[in-house]
């Protein structure tokens, strides 16, 4: 059974949160990391780290965020990153992530959010529509998507 939960009603997950972003997605582990102390407050404002649990294993996992490590600094909020374990995909769990972080990002006020990606065509599937190019801090490129928040 999946089960969706934020960070900071289990805060004792954050070292496994760390330990799991270091050893599946350890090319962001650089800007996710920083994050997870941050998220361990009320869930009424940014940021958020959000989980996704199987069985009450570590599957995948969100951040909700206030910026993006792009160049824009005029959108907010972002969700970056999300991940789903490859062995747990086609189960529409991102799908059930989306949601969630606009559920959660409407709930906090915000009538959109954010996301940049290269993967094209997977976003477009959930209703994001792109909006633009812009850099990440680093000089590479990527692309904007926005969606409408769930309130």
């Amino acid at each position: 059974m999946y089960q969706i939960c934020f960070l900071q009603d289990c805060p004792q997950r954050s070292q496994e949160l760390a330990d799991y972003v270091c050893r599946n997605w350890p090319a962001v582990k650089a800007v996710v990391l920083p994050e997870i102390p941050k998220s361990l407050h009320p869930q009424d404002s940014l940021p958020l780290t959000v989980l996704l649990l199987r069985d009450g294993e570590m599957k995948g996992f969100y951040q909700l965020l206030e910026q993006e490590c792009i160049q824009r600094k005029d959108l907010s909020p972002w969700i970056s990153p999300l991940f789903v374990d490859e062995s747990e995909r086609g189960h529409a769990l991102g799908e059930q992530l989306l949601w969630h972080a606009r559920q959660t990002a409407g709930s906090l006020g915000y009538d959109q959010v954010y996301l940049t990606t290269n993967h094209i065509q997977y976003y477009e599937k959930y209703g994001f529509r792109e909006i633009g190019l812009d850099l990440f801090e680093s000089g590479r490129p990527t692309k904007i998507y926005v969606h409408r928040t769930i309130k």
